[in-house]
């Protein structure tokens, strides 16, 4: 891939698309299944980077996918239609599944997953969603979130202690 241009040059936000739009569609998908859905986030990502620029980006993937899990979290909380969502866990795939049993079961995992990260708080949601479904390390995860590294460990003990409870074993079976 060859390097994005400088940020906000005349041509900036439309190269940043073109060059991390897949980047953006593919973390919006993760979270909400819908390919629909991701596109509106991919463009709600691009289209607010035009309205609102960012200021001194170390990261352009990191803060495009954080930018985009952020917005899919906020929609997939607005549609409120889990019967909608597709499987989230890339190690089970419906594709690797052994039968229409264990693509069921995936499919009901992935609904109850996304039902219960709705209930969290929205930071807890955003670090969740970043390492254990983006794999984003944790400093990356505090930097993108402007957060210390303790406050993300914090963060997602206590995002995977309440999923815990309301999933079961479904978090620690799935989750890295």
């Amino acid at each position: 891939m060859t390097e994005p241009p400088e940020p906000f040059a005349s041509d900036a936000p439309d190269a940043l698309a073109r060059h991390y739009g897949p980047l953006v569609f593919r973390a919006a998908f993760r979270v909400l299944g819908d390919a629909a859905l991701a596109e509106d986030v991919q463009q709600d990502v691009f289209l607010r980077l035009i309205e609102q620029p960012p200021r001194d980006v170390a990261s352009w993937p990191a803060y495009l996918t954080a930018a985009a899990v952020r917005r899919a979290i906020d929609r997939q909380r607005q549609q409120r239609r889990w019967w909608r969502l597709l499987p989230v866990w890339r190690a089970q795939a419906p594709a690797a599944a052994a039968s229409s049993e264990d693509v069921g079961l995936v499919d009901e995992r992935a609904r109850r997953l996304r039902a219960a990260m709705a209930e969290l708080s929205p930071r807890e949601a955003q670090c969740f969603s970043l390492r254990y479904l983006e794999g984003m390390a944790i400093d990356d995860i505090a930097r993108v979130l402007a957060i210390t590294t303790n406050t993300t460990h914090v963060t997602l003990h206590r995002a995977r202690r309440r999923l815990e409870a309301r999933l079961g074993d479904a978090v620690t079976e799935t989750a890295p």
